[in-house]
């Protein structure tokens, strides 16, 4: 399973990212937390777009930043122990 993961200031954030859905909406939340903390002013550009949803826009934000102090993420992956594939 895929894990996306927030290394905030404070606390790490932990969101399953394993299908397109599920790491969409990942990005979407985690764009709109770094948002209300300030990490973006208005001129970022596409941060119109991005506010307005657009995950090809967010994406692009997250990646470009996700090595800025306090808005670091990246992926980690776990095992699903009911999964036959799964390593012993």
């Amino acid at each position: 399973m895929k894990i996306l993961v927030y290394n905030g200031k404070y606390e790490k954030i932990y969101w399953l990212a394993d299908s397109k859905e599920q790491l969409e909406a990942a990005f979407k939340r985690l764009f709109a937390i770094l948002d209300n903390l300030c990490c973006y002013d208005d001129d970022v550009p596409g941060i119109t777009a991005a506010r307005n949803g657009d995950i090809k826009i967010i994406t692009k934000i997250l990646q470009e930043r996700k090595d800025c102090e306090y808005e670091g993420w990246d992926f980690i992956y776990a095992d699903d122990p009911l999964d036959a594939k799964s390593p012993s």
